[in-house]
């Protein structure tokens, strides 16, 4: 008998405002980013023994624009580096997105997942478990929806096998995996704004995808 290959926990964040450029507050670019490990306890596991290291609270949760310190963020991606898991990210600069592009916060949500769903192997990602950062309710679920419909048409047009059983939101203070996602995605847009991070290379090295629209 076969062995069952061990879920995929695929975390997502993102950094920068999924909305339309109308908005005065709006980001110029999106970046939507995959943080996958078939070993989430792992990554719970070890940013507990990474507080402790760095002597903060127990419940310090790692956001990459509110952790400031060097040492910290250092620390960080020197972990990030030593687990097991893999980063796909889609950088998207909005201004070049087709004027029929719909200017609801979901939809980009969707259209980025999507073409890393279309660009990975269809074994990677299936059977996996899609995490999201959510605080549940109605926003939460609108988005989801937009999400499981927007790939259900991407599976039948590309006649694709189906990745993810299960599209789940949890909060990113109780999640490790989110914590790590929101990590990775403040790099690659930090990397967007100035050309370069200080933590490139621990990223790059789990990095299996980089997608951006427009392609360079």
């Amino acid at each position: 008998m076969n062995k069952r290959a061990p879920t995929v926990y695929a975390f997502m964040d993102e950094s920068g405002d999924p909305g339309s450029l109308s908005r005065s507050s709006a980001s110029q670019h999106f970046v939507l980013v995959l943080v996958e490990t078939v070993e989430p306890e792992t990554l719970e596991q070890e940013l507990k023994r990474l507080r402790t290291a760095l002597k903060v609270s127990s419940v310090f949760e790692f956001r990459f624009h509110d952790t400031r310190s060097v040492e910290r963020r250092a620390a960080f991606f020197v972990l990030l580096h030593a687990l097991n898991l893999k980063i796909r990210a889609a950088v998207i600069d909005k201004t070049k997105l087709p004027e029929s592009f719909g200017a609801f916060d979901t939809e980009l949500y969707a259209f980025a997942l999507g073409e890393l769903v279309a660009r990975a192997s269809p074994r990677d990602l299936q059977d996996a478990i899609l995490v999201m950062d959510g605080e549940g309710g109605e926003t939460t679920e609108k988005t989801l929806n937009h999400i499981r419909r927007h790939l259900t048409r991407l599976y039948e047009e590309r006649k694709r096998v189906r990745a993810f059983r299960k599209l789940i939101a949890r909060n990113s203070r109780n999640e490790a995996g989110l914590q790590f996602a929101d990590m990775v995605a403040g790099v690659l847009a930090e990397r967007v704004k100035h050309g370069e991070s200080p933590y490139d290379d621990y990223v790059d090295a789990k990095l299996v995808d980089l997608w951006e629209f427009p392609l360079k």
